[in-house]
């Protein structure tokens, strides 16, 4: 995934989420509420990732009202664990998108493969629409990486304002794809996958 690149010349609005078109996943009839309790897990690694990108936001706003030098953005940035994953794998980013890059390739390596053994049509279909839906992720990390880095060189109102955009909009992508896997994954993971 980290060298796969499909949205690389798309729009920052295209970079987006569409929620209305996201298949369902029915309700398992063998799944018990242990099940769904295991399923639950994902929600509490995906919390302590929305904790450190608000952080960044937090960084923004101090940069915003002169609390903070632009050039902190990068270090908040790659001080971050969802970042620190990407660089594993040799990207521009720091240590937050490594994390979060990390945890998708965990889950299209691991567990996304151990669901679509199932043969479910909707789960597959589910899997695969969250697989495209880390790309998207994954080009807004890199850019969002270069706007800190270009802020960092070039302290100008327009750099501040791309990498503002970027990080909003990363936010957005980002919590509204956890809740997706976290709502349609649940049953699937606690049944299906031995250990998240």
């Amino acid at each position: 995934m980290a060298h796969n690149r499909p949205y690389r010349d798309a729009a920052l609005a295209d970079l987006t989420v569409d929620q209305g078109t996201r298949p369902k996943m029915p309700p398992l009839a063998k799944a018990q509420d242990h099940h769904r309790q295991k399923g639950r897990h994902l929600a509490a690694i995906h919390r302590m990732y929305l904790r450190e990108m608000t952080q960044i936001g937090q960084f923004l706003d101090d940069i915003d009202a002169g609390r903070a030098a632009p050039a902190g953005l990068v270090d908040v940035i790659s001080g971050a664990k969802l970042v620190r994953n990407m660089q594993l794998f040799g990207t521009l980013c720091g240590r937050e998108c490594q994390v979060l890059t990390f945890h998708h390739n965990a889950e299209e390596d691991m567990i996304f493969p151990q669901l679509n053994a199932q043969q479910i049509p909707a789960l597959t279909q589910v899997v695969e629409r969250l697989k495209t839906e880390h790309l998207v992720v994954h080009e807004l990390l890199i850019r969002l990486d270069e706007a800190a880095q270009n802020l960092a060189n070039d302290q100008t109102a327009d750099h501040f304002e791309t990498a503002r955009a970027l990080y909003k909009q990363l936010f957005a992508v980002v919590r509204s794809h956890f809740g997706y896997e976290e709502t349609e994954l649940q049953e699937a993971l606690g049944l299906y996958v031995p250990v998240i």
